[in-house]
């Protein structure tokens, strides 16, 4: 196995998988054993174990774990976010609107500490590795029939139609545009330039995440949040866009933060 991400060594990833592995294991006990008594704090402790879910796949990857040995970790991802909808289901009716700030992808407000762009990347990113481990079509279909979020921006409803989603409508807006636009334009645009605007994304695209919770994490030495955690630098969503689209990798940029092996 050999190291993806070099900016942290291969003692450190190991031992960041294995702090996932147990905080998974540990929080969903806790979880179960009804510890949380409040219907929002279930709620805020199912999206972090959706997230933390998600990160651990990133941090097997950057650690460099085979893609096919990736799959079963990538799979395991729908049932927490399965979990996050049944308790959000549980809060009281003067409470439903609290979930909006955990589904919705954009035109939220922060929620447990973590602004909204994150739940718009952790999606995409979800839904990149799915594809990159070749997830069966069901299980791709169950992941969007629980995300939703349909006909409100353009690249994820362009994305959900080429992984097969029955729903044809396309919003004529992005959540993110001063982020997104260069990866949405790659969808209209004639095929000779479609590369181009993949290679402008991807030069551009850690610098414009900086209200990521991941932003500079590798220049971070505390733990105390899951988030501060480094679990490396991978634009999935551009790997997404160039599988989907069928861009030849000989068209793209030499750049450190695409993801190779999900192509």
């Amino acid at each position: 196995m050999t190291i993806r991400d070099t900016r942290k060594n291969e003692a450190y990833f190991i031992e960041l998988k294995a702090d996932f592995d147990e905080a998974l294991l540990e929080t969903q006990e806790a979880l179960d054993a009804g510890n949380f008594t409040s219907p929002s704090e279930r709620v805020n402790v199912a999206q972090r174990l959706f997230q933390l879910a998600i990160m651990r796949v990133v941090t097997h990857y950057s650690a460099g774990t085979d893609i096919n040995l990736l799959k079963p970790y990538v799979l395991a991802i729908l049932p927490y976010r399965l979990q996050l909808k049944v308790m959000a289901d549980k809060l009281p009716k003067a409470h439903q609107f609290y979930r909006e700030d955990f589904e919705r992808l954009g035109g939220a407000q922060d929620a447990d500490g973590s602004a909204n762009i994150n739940r718009y990347v952790n999606t995409l990113w979800w839904l990149s590795l799915l594809k990159g481990v070749a997830a069966s079509d069901e299980h791709i279909k169950q992941a969007l029939a629980i995300i939703g979020e349909r006909g409100k921006d353009t690249l994820f409803d362009n994305i959900a139609i080429a992984l097969g989603d029955s729903n044809t409508e396309v919003a004529d807006e992005l959540y993110y545009p001063e982020i997104y636009q260069t990866l949405s334009d790659a969808w209209s645009a004639p095929q000779a330039n479609k590369a181009t605007l993949l290679n402008q994304f991807i030069q551009q695209w850690y610098d414009n995440l900086e209200e990521a919770d991941w932003h500079e994490s590798h220049d971070c030495d505390c733990e105390f949040e899951y988030t501060d955690y480094y679990i490396g630098y991978w634009s999935f969503e551009h790997a997404l866009v160039v599988n989907l689209l069928n861009i030849p990798r000989t068209n793209l940029i030499a750049h450190p933060m695409i993801a190779v092996d999900c192509l």
